[in-house]
């Protein structure tokens, strides 16, 4: 068969089981915008992704002398931009993010005046009432008196603001939180946005877990020993499938979550092949048919095997021939907003027919040899990903996305 036949077939078998109502279930990805430590915009993303030449720096604005570490990534600098450590850093890359995601999906479906909601994931705590800044603005156009920022652009949110902190996952969270608003038709239109800053309370609290790595993520690989934060805002546009929408980059599927680990650090694999079998379950798609994943794999010792042994147990053999990349190797870990970036880089990647591998791999552990880290091109161009992301506390979530 073809590669454009297969890939036909497999969009096929996706919607199988979906007809009438039920075929406008699935979400429809129709903006992004994100600000990375690659720079501003998609492109940014893709090329630090790709070359891992990102913003990794001192972290100069809190004390980190007694942390075994220094390094972070950061956002490039931008005129006029607040620095990180300023209170309106956080709000900053929030707007910035949502602005951009809400102007490309205009520009993908023209001007739409419909219910929209946000949906906001950041495990800040450094005093952001995020919501509560949200909705000053949306609500009388004026910043939160105690944020320090005026908002950029006027995008309009007038449906629920719903806030998800649930650790590293809450991004992830986030898209599945978004997708039920939408295929429950609270709303026509959800903005999840996920964003974090380079804080002393979270790098200071992994820091006593032991978590962050002088060497930064190093996933998949022998020398891996912890993660290195970044920070980051990413936005996506999420629409119901409507004859007035336009073709967007993809579909949001299904989602899935567990909240179950035997160590509050450490995922287990039982815990994220239940967030895995029940995504797939949720988007009416078979195993076979899963053609990427965007692993969470931050490059900490036993969460990268948890991870690989949950896609084996419901992959099984075809887990060698399905590509499972990690970005954290080029971004460093974008905290709550990392299920965010990280499921915009699987929604490019089903877009552009394009998988770009998990940079840093000269060291790889060899019992993952057999293993597709991105590093070797598929059959086809993937039609079907998954993102799958684990939070501290055991929180486990997948979510799943499809070309159309």
């Amino acid at each position: 068969m073809s590669t454009a036949g297969a890939r036909a077939a497999r969009a096929a078998s996706v919607r199988v089981a979906e007809t009438g109502a039920d075929a406008d279930r699935a979400p429809v990805v129709t903006g992004l915008g994100v600000l990375s430590p690659g720079g501003v915009g998609v492109e940014a993303l893709w090329r630090v992704c790709r070359t891992g030449e990102g913003e990794f720096r001192e972290v100069t604005h809190f004390d980190v002398s007694r942390t075994g570490t220094r390094i972070a990534g950061f956002v490039p600098a931008e005129p006029g931009a607040p620095a990180p450590g300023e209170a309106a850093r956080l709000p900053y890359l929030l707007h910035r993010a949502v602005t951009a995601a809400l102007a490309d999906a205009r520009e993908r479906t023209g001007v739409r005046e419909v219910p929209t909601a946000l949906v906001l994931a950041t495990t800040d705590s450094g005093g952001c009432p995020g919501t509560e800044v949200w909705r000053a603005w949306s609500e009388g156009g004026r910043s939160h008196p105690n944020a320090g920022w005026e908002p950029y652009g006027a995008p309009v949110v007038d449906g629920p603001v719903v806030q998800v902190g649930n650790a590293s996952a809450a991004g992830a969270t986030a898209s599945g939180v978004a997708a039920d608003l939408l295929r429950d038709g609270v709303v026509e239109r959800v903005v999840v946005c996920g964003v974090d800053t380079v804080t002393e309370t979270a790098f200071h609290g992994l820091a006593s877990l032991r978590t962050l790595s002088p060497r930064g993520c190093r996933p998949f690989s022998t020398r891996r020993a912890g993660i290195r934060i970044s920070e980051c805002g990413a936005a996506m546009v999420l629409e119901r499938a409507t004859a007035a929408t336009a073709p967007g980059y993809a579909r949001l599927r299904g989602w899935g979550s567990s909240n179950e680990a035997s160590q509050a650090a450490r995922p287990d694999y039982e815990g994220v092949t239940k967030a895995v079998r029940r995504a797939l379950a949720d988007a009416r798609t078979e195993p076979g048919l899963l053609d990427y994943v965007n692993a969470h794999a931050a490059g900490t010792r036993h969460g990268d095997i948890a991870e690989l042994r949950a896609l084996d147990e419901v992959l099984g053999d075809r887990l060698p021939k399905v590509p499972v990349v990690s970005t954290k190797a080029a971004l460093g870990h974008c905290q709550g907003a990392a299920g965010t970036v990280e499921a915009i880089m699987t929604v490019l990647t089903l877009a552009r027919g394009d998988v770009l591998p998990t940079l840093g791999l000269e060291d790889r552990d060899p019992r993952w040899d057999h293993l597709n880290l991105g590093d070797r091109a598929p059959e086809a161009p993937p039609s079907v990903g998954m993102t799958i992301s684990c939070g501290l506390g055991g929180s486990n979530v997948a979510v799943v996305f499809s070309r159309d």
